[in-house]
């Protein structure tokens, strides 16, 4: 998978996990605003599996999943990119 892939199919999960395309804003605070609950976190990980992507809660720092770059940031670690 591409960075550019990956990264176009991270959004469109976070979307989908966090109910709002507000995920996306620059600069929002998910934990924060509400928007990435547990809940929220569980299926953006188990979407993340679907693509091969296999993050343990406790292998992150919690405030990497602040914000989308930061998740962005640590899903590209985590994946084998071409």
């Amino acid at each position: 998978m591409e960075r550019s892939e990956l990264n176009a199919a991270v959004r469109d999960l976070l979307v989908a996990a966090c109910g709002s395309s507000e995920a996306l804003a620059d600069g929002v605070d998910l934990i924060e605003s509400g928007l990435l609950d547990s809940l929220a976190l569980i299926t953006l990980l188990d979407g993340l599996e679907d693509l091969g992507i296999f993050i343990s809660p406790t292998q992150a720092d919690r405030n990497a999943f602040r914000t989308l770059d930061g998740i962005l940031a640590l899903c590209q670690s985590f994946a084998c990119l071409s």
